[in-house]
């Protein structure tokens, strides 16, 4: 009976896909206060990965409550001719000029399905708060993930999204 007890477990565990997450601490952040997500910088192989990975992290603070979370994309140029980090910047600069209190930034370092017969989704994300008056970082994580091949490169990159959110240092206002 233990014996099929520790299979079972085993067998749920390889079924959950790997995963890592690091996170520091940080100092809390009011979950009303208002916060811009920038264009992530894109340092995979897959074009457009941070405004994917910005549009669901954007996505994932509002469903868990952020109210005043607003995405800077900017659309006037093509993303695909002009670079990720000179996107970021006027993300940024548009996000100071409405005066939110937290820029969220980061990375993308994967976002692809692995070559092979299972084409496993892979994604890696790193993410950093940053407190506008101050430019300090606030709290920074990352995490990476590879799932099953049956599994969707989108809901690897929702789980690593949500984990990473779920260790930000966001406390209610009451």
């Amino acid at each position: 009976m233990m014996i099929i007890h520790r299979s079972l477990w085993l067998l749920l565990l390889a079924l959950a896909g790997c995963s890592v997450i690091q996170s520091q601490q940080g100092t809390p952040i009011p979950e009303d206060a208002s916060m811009g997500v920038l264009p992530l910088v894109n340092l995979s192989q897959t074009p457009q990965a941070g405004d994917q990975a910005a549009s669901v992290l954007a996505a994932i603070l509002r469903a868990k409550g952020s109210d005043k979370v607003t995405l800077y994309l900017p659309d006037d140029r093509n993303p695909l001719l002009y670079e990720s980090s000179e996107r970021q910047q006027e993300a940024r600069e548009a996000a100071r000029g409405d005066e939110v209190a937290y820029l969220v930034t980061g990375t993308v370092e994967e976002w692809r399905y692995k070559s092979g017969l299972d084409g496993e989704p892979a994604v890696g994300v790193t993410l950093e708060i940053r407190s506008t008056s101050d430019n300090r970082i606030v709290w920074s994580g990352t995490a990476a993930r590879t799932g099953w091949g049956r599994e969707s490169l989108s809901v690897a990159a929702h789980k690593v999204i949500d984990e990473l959110t779920g260790q930000m240092p966001l406390v209610s206002g009451e």
